[in-house]
């Protein structure tokens, strides 16, 4: 393999993982909804806080009713949804975290809807239209919400169904054969015993 071409692989690789083991990003999709979320609710609490249930021209009961939704909805921005972000954050943006969030928004969404229409009706249009705009807002980030789970899911789901390549049996081993024949020790060979040169006998005189 060429080396240009290796460098490329372990840099693909290495940013594949850190996008796995990363949270939402701020200027990612989801990151930018959370953000959204958090500006809604504490833009939502500002406009509750200028509420004068007190003087809506209603019966006292019903006031009492809103006091009370205007609490609980204030409660649930204050405390529930910067908890319920902070999982979606540290669970990397998981479907099952991302849908508590989206459940939560859903209830504010009717609250709220309930308070400016309240509002609207006994109240004055200082209250009603910004609380209309919170609740706009809200649906859009709902709405945000329900297509990052949609399209989460679906990719959990082409995972899922996709086939995990079963890898290749490893060769089997060379069979060694081995010679139990036993090897014979080599007799020393026996040196043949000189004989003599025959002397040449004395020449007479």
């Amino acid at each position: 393999m060429k080396p240009a071409l290796t460098v490329i692989l372990i840099f693909a690789s290495v940013c594949a993982l850190a996008a796995q083991s990363s949270p939402p990003s701020p200027n990612s999709g989801l990151g930018l909804v959370l953000t959204r979320i958090q500006e809604a609710a504490q833009a939502t609490n500002d406009d509750l806080s200028r509420l004068r249930i007190d003087k809506w021209k209603t019966e006292s009961d019903q006031k009492a009713e809103m006091t009370k939704l205007a609490e609980s909805v204030h409660r649930n921005l204050t405390y529930a949804v910067p908890d319920l972000i902070k999982d979606v954050q540290s669970s990397k943006g998981s479907v099952s975290a991302t849908f508590k969030l989206y459940h939560n928004i859903n209830v504010l969404y009717e609250y709220l809807n309930v308070l400016a229409e309240s509002a609207g009706n006994f109240g004055r249009s200082d209250e009603y239209t910004p609380l209309s705009q919170d609740a706009s807002t809200l649906d859009a980030v709902r709405q945000d919400l329900s297509s990052y789970i949609e399209q989460a899911a679906a990719t959990l789901e082409v995972k899922a169904a996709t086939p995990v390549a079963t890898p290749a049996p490893p060769p089997p081993p060379k069979k060694i054969v081995v010679d139990e024949t036993p090897v014979k020790a080599a007799t020393p060979r026996k040196k043949k015993a000189s004989t003599p040169s025959p002397q040449a006998s004395p020449t007479p005189n």
